[in-house]
């Protein structure tokens, strides 16, 4: 699946999809190896391994006291954005799909909880509860959203017809909240970039699917730039236009 899905967007041959493919895969391994690093991690040796671009955008946000939505995706190591902004002193939810694996589940989410994170997950009356709440108490929440979970609204991603989850610009739409938009690259082993883009908001008038499409439109084309940045860190085994290909 993760060659097919990386010619087709691509336009690449069957070979370098192929290399493209092992680097991904090495590197979502790689990941997992980093969270077993979360205990070790402090703001200070944190800043020392991590270069921010666009903190000014993060900073500004949060000031407006509306609670922020940071939106990024299966890019870099993402397990790290969530621990970053818990480092960097804000207050922070970070969502999560619940491991089919209840002992890799809890231990998980006990690595996250490690650097400052709460966790909460992506499905859930009690989860939607902490979601809002999140919001209206003006902090932050960490949500993914380049992955399809078979509700959404219809988007192209990669030229392609596809479905994008709209939990982020339904937020922003109700409360008023800037969504940032962020990534994080790996530079090597030690080194990481992370890339705070300006906000995007939901405007909230009498078109509420227009409201939740236009946003949501752009958070796509900003994956859609970063993983052509450097394709092999994103993740490419999902089926991410299993809904897209029923239309």
């Amino acid at each position: 699946m993760a060659v097919e899905n990386i010619k087709e967007c691509l336009g690449v041959p069957e070979e370098r999809a192929k290399e493209i493919a092992e680097v991904s895969v090495r590197r979502f391994g790689r990941m997992l190896v980093e969270v077993l690093r979360f205990p070790t991690l402090t703001p200070e040796n944190f800043r020392k391994n991590v270069n921010i671009e666009g903190a000014e955008y993060l900073e500004a946000a949060y000031k407006q006291d509306k609670g922020v939505i940071l939106c990024t995706g299966h890019y870099g190591n993402w397990e790290l954005l969530g621990a970053a902004v818990a480092l960097l002193g804000y207050p922070i939810l970070s969502i999560a799909r619940k491991q089919n694996n209840s002992a890799m589940d809890t231990f998980i989410n006990e690595y996250r909880e490690l650097t400052g994170q709460k966790i909460a997950y992506n499905r859930g009356e009690n989860s939607m509860i902490a979601i809002n709440r999140i919001i209206k108490d003006k902090k932050m929440l960490g949500v993914l959203y380049d992955q399809d979970t078979g509700e959404g609204i219809d988007v192209l991603f990669f030229g392609k017809p596809s479905m994008a989850p709209t939990g982020a610009a339904l937020l922003s739409r109700i409360h008023g909240a800037p969504m940032i938009p962020f990534f994080i690259h790996n530079e090597d082993d030690e080194k990481f970039t992370i890339r705070i883009h300006p906000p995007l908001y939901a405007k909230k008038t009498t078109n509420r699917m227009q409201d939740l499409h236009r946003p949501m439109e752009e958070l796509m084309l900003l994956a859609e730039h970063e993983i052509i940045s450097d394709p092999s860190m994103w993740f490419w085994v999902h089926d991410r236009w299993k809904n897209g290909k029923k239309k």
